[in-house]
């Protein structure tokens, strides 16, 4: 029974008011996940195709979008205390969850593969550097992966711990390597950098840098439904999306542009600091994955309603090593397109319909008489997705961004279809 209640994290009913918390300890999880080498990449991906003014306004642009829809989504889960996939269920059906689920699984452990990735280079190389040694980074892969499995097995009690030792650890040494980089620099050359890659506009700038974490800000409920209130999911929200995932963007665009490298492994290498550094990505790295595969676990857990949630947790975490093991890494940017495609549409049509027709449905007593489709909401996520898919991979285009393409399109969508059809319940 101790064991039961340790594990214990609410993954299909609500969270009580007295395990909420505040914005702060919320803050510093989602900070930690923006805190990472993932978001480091995505930063060198935008220096490498933007000059850096272009770069700075995509960064903020993308992080206030991110801090936006992190609190319209996460707001949802303060008031029902419950994860992204329960409240899906108000939004989509009961039977259209599943693949919803599926997909916002998908989108968590494919970042975990990502991370999961960059984890086996950079262990690779520390093991080198102490022991004198080669190792294979497939080796670090699936190491790394069962420790990471087994901390997240805790949930949110293990986030919290992880991320508040995690965090000021790596923004020191981010901020450092910052300093580092550009100390010979004045304030108009670093104004005037540019990357050396292939062009990109600013609003495909912007997508990339909403892409990066569109996920956590649509699964945004797994975590806020710990929140005291709405208000402390705002401050938190704003606090890690639009302070510090662009900055840490920043400093990626900027190690990149005046480094010519985009791997964070090789620039804190060619900055000389070490093995304490790689140590510290480590851990960053075990911080940010677990939060990675425990969204995809909440979203998991109510389809195989079966399985408990330790046991959803380890299959979550086997196919993020496969993905890993298979080189998601290397197909970084395709990776993010994909979820720029499916996953902010999801976020359109839920924030749509709690916010103008259905919220006083969205309550556990409601659960057993939920239509088995919605077929308003369905249908408004599909389209929204065809026209995030159009806008990324043809020339027609809307705002530039194709994820807030089809964020908008879907939330229009339903929003109309419900207008007209003047019926909102979601209970038969």
């Amino acid at each position: 029974m101790a064991v039961e209640q340790i594990l214990n994290d609410y993954a299909r009913t609500a969270v009580p008011a007295d395990q909420r918390k505040g914005w702060i300890s919320m803050g510093c999880i989602w900070a930690g996940v923006g805190i990472s080498l993932g978001l480091i990449v995505t930063g060198g991906t935008l220096g490498d195709g933007l000059t850096f003014q272009h770069a700075l306004l995509a960064a903020f642009i993308g992080g206030a979008v991110l801090a936006l829809v992190t609190s319209l989504c996460g707001i949802v889960g303060a008031k029902t205390g419950l994860s992204t996939a329960m409240v899906s269920q108000f939004t989509f059906g009961k039977a259209a969850i599943i693949i919803i689920a599926v997909i916002q699984a998908f989108g968590s452990f494919g970042w975990f593969g990502v991370q999961l990735g960059l984890f086996g280079d950079t262990a690779a190389t520390t093991w080198e550097m102490v022991f004198h040694q080669s190792v294979s980074p497939l080796l670090c892969i699936v190491i790394g992966g069962i420790l990471m499995i087994l901390s997240s097995t805790f949930g949110y009690k293990a986030q919290d711990i992880l991320s508040k030792v995690a965090v000021p650890l790596l923004l020191i040494l981010l901020l450092a390597s910052l300093w580092k980089v550009v100390s010979g620099m004045s304030l108009t050359e670093i104004w005037n950098m540019r990357g050396s890659g292939e062009p990109i506009t600013i609003g495909y700038g912007v997508s990339v840098a909403v892409a990066s974490f569109i996920v956590g800000a649509v699964v945004a409920p797994d975590v806020s439904r710990y929140a005291k209130s709405p208000k402390h999911t705002v401050g938190a929200a704003v606090m890690a999306f639009a302070i510090v995932v662009p900055i840490m963007m920043l400093i990626g665009v900027i190690t990149c542009q005046a480094t010519g490298e985009w791997d964070i492994v090789q620039i804190m290498l060619k900055l000389g600091w070490g093995i304490i550094a790689l140590i510290i990505l480590l851990i960053a790295q075990w911080n940010s994955n677990d939060n990675n595969l425990y969204c995809s676990t909440l979203g998991f857990s109510v389809v195989f309603k079966k399985m408990k949630k330790y046991q959803l947790n380890a299959l979550s975490g086997l196919i993020g090593i496969i993905l890993a093991l298979t080189g998601i890494y290397q197909n970084f940017t395709t990776f993010l397109n994909y979820l720029g495609v499916l996953i902010p549409p999801m976020g359109g049509v839920i924030i749509a319909d709690y916010y103008f027709f259905n919220s006083q449905y969205y309550e556990e007593k409601y659960i057993d008489r939920l239509r088995k489709v919605n077929i308003p909401a369905c249908t408004a996520w599909i389209i929204g997705s065809i026209v995030s898919y159009l806008t990324t991979y043809t020339p027609i285009t809307l705002t530039t961004a194709p994820a807030i393409d089809g964020m908008i399109v879907s939330f229009i969508v339903h929003f109309v279809w419900m207008k007209v059809k003047r019926q909102n319940s979601l209970v038969d």
